[in-house]
């Protein structure tokens, strides 16, 4: 295109020149430009949302969000009075636009937004997909709705009194006696006994279907060894269809800077960061990028006695928005399986350990296989607004603790899980090579190859493979999951690794050094203050301390052990608050990360005065080294975060929480036997509740979500 002298007046947003003022005015004015939304696009991760902070997922909140203002200029005259301009009115509409965020907030930004180039003839999206109102109207008894949308119930009022039944926790027996009561026969309900309502429910179009499958063990287990899971692709499309996340979710990488100057990068979601740019250029051109988050953590799902434990496996999308995905209202972690524990009858304890590592890998190989084939040749899938998209699905991020975090890596002992420092290098005051996939399985292949190791001669292959800090596991269910390393899926963990390393550490060198009762006493005289929790008694005998007293207790450590300690032992500890407040952000760009390195490398240059104090001691008294995993586990948070985001959207919390919602509380309303296939039926059942609540307010509001496409076929 050829320079034209008369175009002088740039665009604020996106640069393009025009001919007058006005024109510029009038350009940016419209309101489905592409520049205009891009400019919404760049004003959210300016000013993201408030509520991801480090307070626990149940208190958060989701205040209204003004809309944008409009550009206003005293001197522009209104816009039906202007010239018609051609330069002012050759703004593209964005049909079916993803937007990143729904709502962009009101204050001026300045970010430079790079989205991931396609080719123009390669769009990611094709005609012939579902939406989930056409889902559920598929549904064997949709004719009958075309009379009674509650069908099977009588109307809305009788269907609201099955839901809230079924919701409330009554037993089959209590809901009998309610439904006897004259006052309840008076009503002339069609359903009299709770079974009757059960089997009601049962009509009700369902989502993922549950499964079991009974393993064989080459070792005799106390119990058998059965694995529960669902469709880990139907669970993603269950999520991905749904009309709740249509304006949390996105589809293309971007790359975030400061200035269009590109100087300065800066990181938020997680298509913001290296890993999921990276995936999308080993993509076909059409090819849509699907991030895979799971989430494991062994919890106890036995009523005071029976010491049943399972390996409760959630699944989310990385594509929905963290504010979307870590409020723990959306629901957006589903439970995928039930990774059973069972009790191997070996002798050797050390055997008993890799068995039970060897059968989580195998039933997570077990679920995650049609995950796999779609990271692999891609599965197509439908979006919200009913287009069909090529998906393609990596792990992006495993969310598990520090020992979740080694049996994921296979790795044994205190081995770093992420990076090739041994146990007697955990405390150095550098960043170690990462553990690439590849070295754990040219490890493996030597052991079985050059060596010529039986894996299942057990105890010569565990004693080899300790001498190689490898945990046993010859098979780990991630070998062949295209584009998937340890060291970038195994993200950063604020929850453990951040507050309970402060609570496990920091706190126990600050109580060594001043004394239990000195630092109860000073804790006792704090002023109480609206918002946080005043520790009256002190904190030295607290028990049972959660997530949310961690962080409490951090806000006051510092003056609270200032003047009782050294000052290279107060920096240090500092230093470490200085390193979790600044990695706890929602936005980081490049300085940000040097301040948290900076951090950290302060940590390690006063650490010693810790133990010139005698404040690290065990059980045997003082310990002079640093041979923590959490604290290595700090070394590679910046290199997480420049892969896969903010570190904050990978905190447990979340999942923590999920875990009441889908395995505690299902387990709470069975008859304390047989756990894992009533949880799966009690999940089933309110997967039927939630999708027809959902179903039947759209029907009845009149919503047509493929309106929202605007009519075209383009998906940028």
């Amino acid at each position: 295109m050829d320079y034209d002298p008369g175009l002088k007046f740039p665009c604020p947003r996106c640069g393009k020149k025009m001919k007058s003022a006005a024109s510029v005015q009038k350009h940016m004015n419209q309101p489905t430009s592409r520049c205009r939304l891009l400019y919404e696009e760049i004003l959210h991760y300016r000013h993201p949302p408030d509520q991801l902070t480090f307070q626990p997922p149940e208190n958060a909140w989701n205040p209204d969000l003004p809309p944008i203002s409009e550009p206003q200029n005293s001197d522009t005259p209104p816009m039906e009075s202007m010239e018609q301009d051609d330069d002012a009115m050759d703004a593209e509409p964005a049909p079916h636009v993803e937007s990143i965020f729904a709502r962009p907030l009101s204050n001026a930004a300045g970010f430079f937004l790079e989205s991931y180039p396609r080719p123009p003839h390669k769009l990611p999206t094709f005609k012939g997909g579902e939406t989930f109102m056409e889902v559920f109207n598929a549904d064997q008894h949709a004719d009958k709705r075309q009379d009674n949308l509650y069908y099977p119930f009588a109307g809305k009022a009788e269907w609201e009194l099955a839901s809230f039944l079924m919701r409330s926790g009554l037993s089959m027996a209590a809901m009998d006696e309610f439904l006897k009561l004259e006052l309840t026969k008076g009503i002339h309900l069609s359903f009299q006994s709770a079974k009757d309502l059960r089997n009601r429910i049962e009509m009700l179009p369902s989502g993922p279907k549950w499964k079991s499958r009974t393993l064989a063990p080459k070792h005799p287990t106390k119990n058998p060894i059965v694995l529960y899971h669902r469709d880990p692709v139907e669970c993603l499309q269950s999520l991905l269809r749904s009309p709740l996340v249509q304006d949390y979710l996105s589809f293309t990488p971007f790359q975030l800077f400061e200035s269009s100057a590109k100087l300065m990068r800066v990181y938020t979601e997680w298509l913001s960061g290296n890993a999921a740019w990276y995936m999308q250029e080993m993509l076909p051109p059409d090819g849509t990028l699907l991030g895979t988050i799971l989430s494991s953590d062994k919890t106890n799902i036995s009523i005071m006695t029976g010491g049943r434990v399972a390996h409760p496996l959630l699944i989310s999308l990385a594509n929905l928005s963290m504010e979307f995905r870590n409020k723990a209202s959306n629901h957006a972690f589903l439970l995928l399986a039930l990774i059973p524990i069972p009790k191997y009858l070996h002798r050797n304890q050390k055997i008993r350990g890799v068995l039970e590592n060897r059968l989580y890998h195998e039933c997570l190989d077990i679920t995650t296989e049609p995950l796999k084939i779609a990271a692999q040749i891609g599965v197509m899938l439908s979006d919200p607004l009913g287009f069909k998209r090529w998906c393609f699905t990596p792990l992006a991020a495993h969310i598990v603790d520090t020992p979740e975090s080694t049996l994921i890596a296979g790795v044994g002992g205190k081995t770093s899980s992420v990076t090739l420092a041994t146990y007697k290098e955990l405390g150095d005051p550098f960043r170690h090579p990462p553990r690439l996939a590849s070295t754990t399985i040219e490890t493996l292949q030597y052991l079985e190859s050059d060596l010529g190791l039986d894996p299942w001669d057990l105890d010569g292959y565990e004693k080899e493979s300790t001498k190689h800090r490898l945990n046993g596991v010859h098979r780990p269910f991630w070998r062949d999951w295209p584009l998937s390393e340890p060291p970038i899926f195994l993200t950063s963990e604020p929850l453990h690794h951040w507050h309970k390393e402060f609570w496990d550490h920091d706190m126990k060198w600050c109580i060594q050094a001043l004394g239990g009762h000195e630092i109860d006493f000073r804790f006792s005289i704090l002023h109480p203050r609206v918002g946080f929790r005043h520790f009256k008694e002190g904190v030295s005998t607290l028990k049972q301390v959660t997530g949310r007293e961690h962080r409490d207790i951090q806000r006051y450590i510092i003056p609270v052990i200032a003047g009782a300690v050294s000052g290279p032992f107060l920096i240090a500890v500092r230093a470490l608050i200085d390193f979790r407040y600044l990695a706890q952000a929602t936005v980081i760009d490049d300085n940000a990360c040097t301040q948290i390195e900076n951090a950290l490398r302060t940590f390690h240059d006063h650490k010693q005065a810790i133990l010139d104090a005698g404040a690290r001691c065990g059980k045997n008294g003082p310990i002079e080294n640093w041979y923590i995993p959490k604290l290595e586990f700090m070394q590679s948070v910046v290199s997480n975060i420049r892969y896969n985001g903010a570190a904050i959207q990978w905190s447990a919390d979340v999942t923590e929480n999920a875990h009441i919602r889908v395995v505690k509380d299902p387990a709470n309303s069975g008859n304390n036997q047989k756990y894992e296939p009533q949880i799966c039926r009690y999940l089933d059942r309110v997967d039927k509740l939630d999708n027809f609540d959902l179903a039947t307010a759209i029907a009845e509001a009149g919503l047509d979500f493929r309106a929202f496409s605007l009519n075209t076929t383009s998906g940028k």
